[in-house]
């Protein structure tokens, strides 16, 4: 099952400060890394290098396929789980690991099919690391020319 525009947006919504991949679907393969600092209706604000660039989100044309650089929960450390569990509330702890860029299960309405999926699951998440990226981008160059 395929998530909506408006799907997406609800999820990337709570990843807001993460850095994302961007691939653009139209004129080439190359990835581009961008940090995710807002949303509006039917756009996600990416900054890229420095400028703020508003990359749209629709059901109809897929421009960009657009992942967020997160980690697996494997790599929380006792550290980490030791604030979480010190939070004041229980319902802090999710937005806290997610807030660090640690993969969490989505909510997106109530009996949705994809509920209780990782983001890596619905397609909306790359565990690559920064320097994996970049590698596989000046791979991808070097067979491209």
């Amino acid at each position: 099952m395929d998530l909506k525009s408006a799907e997406k947006l609800l999820i990337f919504s709570r990843y807001i400060g993460q850095q994302v991949v961007i691939r653009n679907l139209l004129i080439d393969d190359i990835e581009t890394i961008g940090t995710l600092i807002g949303i509006k209706e039917n756009a996600l604000l990416i900054n890229i290098d420095n400028v703020n660039r508003w990359v749209p989100l629709s059901d109809e044309l897929e421009l960009c396929d657009i992942k967020l650089i997160l980690k697996p929960l494997k790599k929380l450390t006792s550290t980490i789980i030791d604030t979480a569990n010190s939070l004041p509330v229980q319902a802090f702890i999710t937005p806290y690991y997610q807030s660090l860029g640690f993969d969490m299960p989505v909510y997106i309405a109530p009996g949705h099919p994809l509920n209780c999926n990782y983001v890596v699951e619905v397609n909306l998440a790359d565990y690559r690391t920064i320097e994996e990226i970049a590698n596989s981008a000046k791979q991808l160059m070097l067979v491209h020319g």
